[in-house]
C-alpha cells in the first residue's frame, strides 16, 4: 500500500496559498547571518527566492555591503576585518537580476563588538574606493540604478591629495531642475568620521577664499601656496544651484594627506520616476577646502530603470521640445555585463536608428573597456569597431578581456560591466513621431539578449497663430464683417491635434431712417384796418424721420477644433463655434413743423385747389425732438464649421476657407475666407 503523506503534504501545504489568494503579498526582505572569527566578521546573505523574467539569462543578485566603518564590499559573502573593538552596524542591500520581484528591502544589524582587535591595523583597512582614480579628490559611486518606489545608496568618497591637513564642506545635489518630477527623496546619511550635516539648502556657503593662507608655509608647501582651482567656489556653487532642486551638505576635518575617507547617503527613489525611465539623470558632489584652494566637483551618471537588468539602453532625453529639435544631440547609453561563467573576448551591439536622426553624424563619446576605434585594417589588439547597416548602428569591442560575474577570482563587479556611450544629431527633416530605440547585445557567439526600449517623446509645444480674414452672408450684405483673431495649437503636429481660437468681429453696423408725414388744413380769419374780416386757409404739416442705428460687435470662441495636417501644405478640420454679439440701437426721432397760409376766393372750401389761392409768404417752420432712446443687446449661438487650410500649415503662412452653419440663427449659413501665420 503507498504511503499517502505525500499527498497530506502537499495539501496542507497549499492551503497558505489559497487563503492568501487576492491578498496582497508581504515586501521582500533582505537578511544575513554572522560571525566573528577574532577581529574578522564573516557574513552570508539570506535572500528571498528569485522571480525569473521569462525568456531573460538566469537571475541573480547583486549584493552590496556597508561594515560600519567607512567601508564596504560588493562582494556575495566577504569576510572583514575591524581595526578597533567597538559596536559596528552592517547594512546589506540585494539587488535581483533579471528579477520579476519586488526588490528586497535593505537589512541593517548591530553585529556587537569584536573580541580582538587585530593586530597591526593602524587604521581603517583598504577596501574598494568610490574614487574614479587614485589621484581625485572627489567620487560618487551608485550601489544600483535608480527604480521606482526603491532605495538608492550612493557612496561618496572623498580624500586629500594635498601636503597638508585639509577641513571643509562637501555637497551633494540631486533633482535636476530640467525635470519637472521629483526623483528623490533625502532620507538619511551615515557618517564614521566626524562629519557633521548642515539644514538643507542653498543658504549655506563657504567662507571667504584668501588664497595667500599658506604662502611661505615651507617648501613642501611651496607648490600648494600658488595653486589656485580651476573655478571659484562661488561659481561652482551657482551653476550647480541653477542645475538642481535639492542639496545636502556636510562639515568634515582634520583630513589628512593621502588619507581617503567613504560617506553613505540613502535617497528614496519616487514613484513618479517611472515617467523617466531609461532617461539619463546625474547626482554632482562638491567639495570645497576652508582656504578654498580645493575645489572639486564630481558628476555621478545613471540611468532609471523599470527593473535591474545589467543590459539595457537609456536616453539622455525622454522628453524634449520639437521647436529647437535641430539644434540638440540626443545621448544614448547602453550598458551591458557579462554574467557567464568565463571572459568575454568579442561584444556586438546592434541598435536600430530611429526615424529622425542622421546616423552620419553619429559621434562615440565614451566606451568602457577603454580601446581605440579600429582602422580599416584587420588588428590583434583591442579596439572599437563601429559601422552601418540599413537604419542600424554596430558596434563591436574586439578582442577585448571582460570578465563574467561567475567566472572564478571575479570579485570587483564593475569589472565584469561595459559600455558604450554615443551621440547623434536630428535629420533636417525630422518629423514629430515619437523615438524609439532597442539593442541586442551578443557576448562571442551566444545568442542576442535583447534590451529595453528607450523613448524620446517630444513635448506638444505650444504654436500661437495670427489670423485676418472676412465673413461673407449671401444676400445679406449687412451682416459681413471683419475679424481678426489668434489661434493656439501644438507646434508643428504630424498626427490628428486640436486648435482652440478667439475671433473678434470689426463690422456689423447699420443705419436706418423712416419718414412719417401727417398734414391738416383749417380756415383763419383776419381782421382789417375798417372791421372786414379776411378768410385764409392754412395748411398745417407734421412730418417725423424716424432714424435707427446699430452698431454690432461679434466675439467668436472655438472651444472645440479637431484637425490634421495630411501634409506640410494641406490641412482639414472641423469644430464647434460660440459666437458672442454684443449690440447696441440708438434711435431718435425729430420732429418738423410746417405752416403754409393761403388767401383764397371767397366761399373756398378746404379743398380748393391751392395754385388758383394766393400763398402769403409768411410761414413758420419749427424742429424739434420729440423722443429718443438706446438699447444694448447680449445674445449667444452656437454654430458647426468645417474648412480647408492650403500653404505651410505646420508653421508659416497659410489661407483658409471655413463652411459655417448656424444653428439657431437666420440666415443660417456665411462661409469666411482668412489669412493667418503660426509661429
Amino acid at each position: 500500500m503507498k504511503s499517502q503523506y505525500p499527498y497530506l503534504i502537499a495539501l496542507f501545504g497549499a492551503l497558505p496559498l489559497v487563503f492568501l489568494q487576492g491578498q496582497t503579498s508581504p515586501d521582500r526582505q533582505a537578511d544575513f547571518i554572522y560571525k566573528w572569527q577574532g577581529a574578522c566578521l564573516e557574513v552570508s546573505p539570506v535572500v528571498p527566492t528569485l522571480v525569473q523574467t521569462a525568456g531573460a539569462p538566469p537571475a541573480f543578485y547583486d549584493y552590496y555591503w556597508e561594515w560600519g566603518d567607512g567601508t564596504f564590499s560588493f562582494e556575495e559573502s566577504p569576510s572583514h576585518c575591524y581595526a578597533d573593538t567597538s559596536n559596528h552596524e552592517v547594512l546589506l542591500l540585494a539587488t535581483g537580476k533579471y528579477d520579476n520581484g519586488k526588490a528586497p528591502k535593505s537589512r541593517k544589524k548591530q553585529t556587537g563588538p569584536s573580541k580582538e582587535k587585530k593586530e597591526g591595523i593602524a587604521m581603517v583597512p583598504a577596501g574598494p574606493t568610490a574614487l574614479p582614480h587614485s589621484s581625485a579628490a572627489l567620487g560618487i559611486k551608485g550601489v544600483r540604478n535608480p527604480r521606482p518606489g526603491e532605495e538608492f545608496v550612493g557612496i561618496i568618497g572623498y580624500a586629500n591629495q594635498t601636503p597638508i591637513v585639509q577641513s571643509g564642506r562637501l555637497y551633494l545635489f540631486y533633482n535636476q531642475r530640467s525635470y519637472k518630477t521629483t526623483h528623490f527623496q533625502y532620507l538619511e546619511s551615515r557618517t564614521h568620521f566626524g562629519e557633521k550635516q548642515l539644514a538643507e539648502g542653498f543658504s549655506s556657503a563657504p567662507p571667504r577664499c584668501n588664497y595667500d593662507g599658506w604662502a611661505g608655509k615651507g617648501d613642501i608647501n611651496d607648490w600648494y601656496s600658488v595653486a589656485l582651482p580651476k573655478q571659484s567656489p562661488q561659481q561652482a556653487l551657482e551653476e550647480l544651484q541653477a542645475k538642481y532642486k535639492q542639496v545636502q551638505s556636510w562639515d568634515f576635518n582634520n583630513l589628512r594627506a593621502a588619507e581617503q575617507r567613504h560617506l553613505f547617503v540613502s535617497l528614496a527613489s519616487s514613484e513618479q520616476m517611472l515617467a523617466d525611465t531609461h532617461a539619463i539623470i546625474t547626482l554632482s558632489g562638491l567639495l570645497i577646502s576652508d582656504d578654498q584652494r580645493v575645489v572639486e566637483q564630481f558628476d555621478l551618471e545613471m540611468e532609471i530603470v523599470a527593473s535591474h537588468d545589467p543590459n539595457y539602453i537609456a536616453v539622455s532625453e525622454r522628453r524634449t521640445g520639437f521647436r529647437r529639435i535641430r539644434k540638440k544631440d540626443l545621448v544614448y547609453k547602453i550598458q551591458f555585463q557579462n554574467t557567464g561563467e568565463g571572459p568575454a573576448r568579442k561584444v556586438e551591439i546592434t541598435t536600430n536608428i530611429p526615424n529622425g536622426l542622421n546616423s552620419s553624424q553619429m559621434q562615440v563619446l565614451d566606451a568602457y573597456p577603454k580601446c581605440l576605434l579600429c582602422p580599416e585594417r584587420t588588428v590583434d589588439w583591442s579596439c572599437l569597431d563601429t559601422s552601418f547597416q540599413k537604419d542600424k548602428l554596430v558596434f563591436t569591442f574586439r578582442n577585448i578581456y571582460l570578465p563574467g560575474t561567475r567566472q572564478e577570482g571575479i570579485s570587483e563587479r564593475d569589472s565584469t560591466k561595459g559600455f558604450v556611450k554615443f551621440r547623434i544629431k536630428p535629420d533636417k527633416n525630422i518629423q514629430k513621431y515619437s523615438l524609439a530605440s532597442k539593442a541586442a547585445i551578443v557576448f562571442d557567439k551566444n545568442p542576442p539578449i535583447i534590451t529595453n526600449q528607450a523613448d524620446t517623446k517630444f513635448k506638444p509645444g505650444v504654436s500661437p497663430g495670427l489670423m485676418l480674414g472676412n465673413s461673407f452672408f449671401p444676400n445679406n450684405d449687412e451682416l459681413n464683417n471683419t475679424f481678426v483673431g489668434l489661434s493656439i495649437s501644438p507646434f508643428k503636429p504630424f498626427k490628428r491635434f486640436l486648435q482652440w481660437e478667439l475671433l473678434l468681429g470689426l463690422g456689423g453696423q447699420s443705419y436706418r431712417e423712416q419718414s412719417l408725414r401727417d398734414s391738416s388744413s383749417y380756415f383763419a380769419f383776419v381782421v382789417g384796418p375798417a372791421g372786414t374780416l379776411t378768410e385764409l386757409i392754412v395748411d398745417s404739416i407734421v412730418t417725423k424721420v424716424q432714424t435707427i442705428e446699430e452698431k454690432q460687435v461679434q466675439l467668436q470662441l472655438v472651444p472645440l477644433q479637431i484637425r490634421k495636417n495630411w501634409t506640410g501644405w494641406f490641412s482639414t478640420g472641423a469644430g464647434l463655434l460660440l459666437d458672442v454679439s454684443f449690440s447696441k440701437t440708438n434711435a431718435s426721432v425729430r420732429g418738423l413743423s410746417e405752416k403754409k397760409v393761403y388767401l383764397c376766393p371767397q366761399e373756398a372750401g378746404l379743398d380748393f385747389p391751392r395754385s388758383e389761392c394766393e400763398p402769403l409768404f409768411e410761414f413758420f417752420k419749427q424742429k424739434e425732438i420729440d423722443n429718443s432712446f438706446s438699447d444694448k443687446k447680449t445674445q449667444i449661438s452656437a454654430s458647426i464649421f468645417a474648412d480647408i487650410h492650403l500653404g505651410a500649415v505646420r508653421k508659416g503662412p497659410a489661407m483658409g476657407w471655413r463652411h459655417v452653419l448656424r444653428l439657431s440663427e437666420k440666415p443660417a449659413y456665411y462661409f469666411s475666407l482668412f489669412l493667418y501665420w503660426k509661429i
